[in-house]
């Protein structure tokens, strides 16, 4: 192999145009460098940016499922379930609308007999903010958000004859 292109670290010695660069007294390598790590920062500022809206979205189908489950177990739409609902709202700061549909309930109550389907939907906007310039609002886009889970009741209610 050939060793002359090697530095003082072996194997583990940075590539040589990153060298040059670095060892170069020309002004303009030090404002390519400039530039280069400016752009850089900005682009890795963008994509952190943006996993904000990854986490929201993770938030709201977490808060779907925990209330899906709660209303499986019971059976039916109770003030538990909604008890949930309001908890996780307050915990994750998040506001969404939450509707349950394609349900039948049995007897005009709100119970949900063994082994019928329900589905819990959420919906939401995130309001992400492109910049916030000091003299006017910031600059933001909402985005809509909407999270539906099926669910299933585990209870058997004995129905009145």
């Amino acid at each position: 192999m050939n060793r002359k292109h090697r530095g003082i670290w072996g194997r583990n010695s940075p590539p040589l145009p990153f060298i040059k660069l670095l060892s170069d007294r020309k002004g303009s390598a030090y404002y390519e460098l400039i530039i280069k790590t400016l752009a850089v920062i900005t682009l890795m500022a963008t994509v952190m940016s943006f996993l904000s809206i990854f986490t929201a979205y993770l938030n709201l189908n977490h808060m779907c499922r925990r209330v899906v489950r709660v209303v499986e177990l019971e059976g039916q739409v109770s003030d538990n379930a909604y008890d949930v609902f309001y908890r996780l709202k307050e915990q994750t700061d998040l506001s969404p609308e939450m509707t349950i549909e394609d349900v039948q309930y049995c007897d005009g109550s709100k119970k949900i007999q063994l082994r019928d389907t329900f589905t819990v939907t959420m919906t939401d906007s995130y309001a992400f903010t492109l910049f916030k310039p000091s003299f006017t609002p910031p600059v933001q886009i909402n985005i809509p958000m909407k999270v539906s889970i099926t669910g299933m009741s585990e209870k058997y209610w004995k129905l009145s004859e």
